[in-house]
């Protein structure tokens, strides 16, 4: 299922990400200053602008369409049909005359037929062939939704990747920063005779390395915005950006109002649309089994016409033969099966054959359901549980590093120990944000199964 596919996907990239990269060109500026400005794209105008324009979606909205069609097809296979043909020949020699003798003459001739026939019963393979379609129709609805949700799952992760990216590029700017004080401070305290010069080169080169990190940093940024903007089948990503979400404790607090496992599949296993459409089959199915069964009774038809004809060798006037050649029938047509090589047996065991196996593959979909939802709901417990692990290790690592940096300035600490207890802070940050991110990840996942909007 492609939203399993999608929360795998989501959980390597937020287990994935590094926490400090390399790369050259420490000027570089964030995506959104380098293009034209542009109003930056929530999450819902992000999931709305791509379920317009997803190809996926398009097509299942196109089988929505075909089902519809069939099952008109089905609504008006009540009515009676209607047809007419013309037809015309010439002969030569000995013909046959308006009076039904034979004379040596070369003459022309003309017929015209219409005909009528309506079906009056057929094993109510009819009412069984519209039941099956309305049936149809519905689960290509619930296809075409399961799709969008699909969708808007995806645009959730991409929107949260690039949330994250753009909190590791503040995290590395202020690693910067607070390098940029560094090596001013090394230098003041060098000029005092309070520490060695080299200390400044040492102080230089972490700022270099702090730089190197902030460049990676706004590359992952731009990347992320891309895969975000190309998900969206914009046709460029220039000027595309998307609003930060105020994400305070309170906010991510009130993530965890989930309910219980049960009780979420409780909601899911008579919403989510996979599971109605599986249902809607089934149920279209066991229609199948009374079309074929209606083989095996008599079909009954109605059936009336006219008919007319024009010689050339009647000395009548035109509309005098259309007249007077004229013929209207009405009769009843009654097929009564006897044998057919046991193919209308057959065929309804085929198709019993097929409601057991759609009964086995709506068992299989809950099951996978449940064992969805479990995970993600003890992933999601996990997930808040890493999450408040890293924010009171991210709270004494900042604590630490303040020690350490009052230390510095006093100039009793070594860049070896300023730095240690800098990259330490600076880890505790990184893995503050992906831990916080990964527990919105896992709780929007609990709100998708559970029938609710994805919204930040």
């Amino acid at each position: 299922m492609k939203i399993r596919i999608a929360t795998t996907c989501a959980a390597l990239w937020l287990a994935a990400v590094p926490l400090q990269a390399q790369q050259t060109d420490p000027s570089a500026g964030t995506p959104a200053a380098t293009s034209a400005a542009e109003a930056p794209w929530t999450l819902e105008s992000c999931i709305e602008y791509a379920q317009q324009n997803n190809t996926e979606v398009q097509q299942r909205a196109l089988q929505v369409e075909s089902s519809s069609i069939e099952l008109s097809t089905a609504r008006y296979s009540r009515l009676p049909d209607l047809n007419a043909s013309v037809g015309g020949d010439a002969s030569f020699g000995r013909a046959l005359t308006s009076d039904n003798t034979y004379q040596s003459n070369n003459q022309t001739s003309g017929s015209l037929n219409v005909s009528a026939s309506m079906p009056l019963f057929q094993g109510m393979r009819i009412n069984h062939q519209i039941a099956a379609g309305k049936l149809n129709l519905a689960a290509a609805v619930q296809d075409l939704e399961r799709i969008r949700e699909d969708v808007a799952i995806n645009v959730m992760t991409l929107y949260l990747q690039v949330l994250y990216a753009k909190e590791m590029v503040g995290i590395s700017e202020r690693q910067v920063e607070l390098s940029t004080l560094q090596v001013a401070n090394s230098r003041a305290l060098a000029a005092e005779g309070k520490q060695p010069e080299s200390v400044i080169y040492e102080s230089e080169a972490l700022l270099a390395n702090d730089r190197m990190s902030l460049t990676q940093a706004r590359n992952d940024l731009q990347l992320a915005l891309l895969d975000l903007s190309q998900a969206l089948n914009r046709q460029s990503a220039a000027g595309f950006d998307i609003v930060v979400p105020t994400l305070d404790s309170l906010a991510l607090e009130s993530f965890r109002a989930s309910g219980s496992a049960d009780a979420i599949y409780d909601y899911a296993a008579e919403n989510r649309p996979h599971i109605k459409a599986e249902q809607l089959r089934l149920r279209s199915s066991e229609h199948n089994v009374d079309i074929a069964r209606s083989a095996l009774y008599p079909s009954l038809s109605l059936a009336g016409g006219y008919g007319t004809g024009v010689y050339s060798a009647d000395d009548t006037k035109f509309w005098a033969q259309m007249r007077h050649n004229s013929r209207e029938y009405v009769g009843l047509s009654l097929g009564i099966p006897i044998f057919n090589r046991r193919a209308s047996r057959n065929n309804i065991r085929s198709a019993q054959l097929a409601v057991r196996n759609q009964q086995l593959v709506l068992t299989a979909a809950e099951l996978a359901l449940r064992k969805e939802i479990e995970q993600a709901w003890y992933n999601a417990d996990a997930a808040y549980a890493k999450y408040r692990a890293a924010d009171t290790a991210l709270a004494s690592a900042e604590v630490a590093f303040r020690y350490e940096q009052e230390k510095a300035a006093a100039g009793r600490s070594t860049v070896y120990d300023f730095n240690n207890a800098k990259t330490t802070m600076e880890k505790a940050q990184a893995e503050a944000a992906q831990a916080k991110y990964e527990f919105i990840f896992r709780s929007k996942i609990l709100d998708y199964y559970h029938g609710k909007p994805l919204t930040l």
